[in-house]
């Protein structure tokens, strides 16, 4: 998907979409994890707990949620494991909000750290019984890998965008500064965040996330009509 538009959401120029496609493949996370050599970060306190279950799909040097992990920013859940905090994963069916707050606040938030070519080998129903299952909204990754696709986040990215959502940007600053492409994704999305983040309840992001749907077709649909 090519996405050319800056302004509601964001902007993919020929330099970036070049970076991308020399990566390797578009659905690979392999090399998400750029971002320099772990010896040189210094870690910053959270104010939110962060975990992950781990499935070892990406090479742990390279992938995102690894490094979280080797960074102390992030725990590992054993399979099985009930998580009572916001659980990010692509079988609930409730999107995450403002609302989630206090959740987040008690418990933090927790993620399936895997391969987006391999979801199907995640057996979601022996990931423990979280009641707090939740979608991110329409946002796009900035990691060379997926840059430009929408929900194509990876580990980091989602878990900081859960975290701006629900009221804590600087967790989500934090979490994202080892990654060399944390700031241009807080930069892509930025008016997409605010905006979710200024929603008090999941309907005001859905329907946020419709205004953001509607406008990238629109421009989609204009930039058809001139070919």
């Amino acid at each position: 998907m090519n996405i050319l538009y800056r302004g509601e959401l964001v902007y993919r120029d020929a330099a970036d979409i070049i970076k991308a496609e020399a990566s390797g493949d578009d659905d690979d996370e392999s090399s998400e994890g750029e971002g320099g050599d772990d010896r040189y970060l210094e870690q910053k306190e959270m104010q939110i707990s962060v975990c992950m279950w781990e499935f070892g799909q990406n090479d742990a040097k390279r992938d995102s949620g690894s490094k979280l992990c080797r960074l102390g920013y992030a725990g590992v859940l054993k399979l099985g494991q009930t998580f009572p905090g916001v659980v990010l994963s692509s079988e609930a069916t409730r999107i995450v909000s403002r609302e989630d707050r206090d959740i987040v606040m008690q418990y933090g938030i927790s993620g399936i750290n895997c391969s987006w070519n391999r979801l199907d080998e995640i057996p979601f129903d022996k990931l423990g019984r979280g009641r707090h299952q939740r979608l991110l909204p329409l946002l796009v990754a900035a990691n060379s890998v997926n840059y430009g696709k929408p929900f194509k986040m990876n580990t980091a990215e989602a878990m900081a965008a859960c975290l701006y959502i629900t009221g804590f940007p600087d967790d989500a600053r934090t979490l994202l500064a080892p990654f060399s492409y944390g700031k241009e994704f807080l930069r892509l999305n930025q008016e997409a965040l605010d905006a979710y983040a200024s929603c008090s309840t999941a309907e005001e992001v859905k329907i946020i996330q419709a205004e953001f749907m509607a406008a990238k077709e629109g421009r989609d649909q204009a930039k058809l009509e001139k070919l």
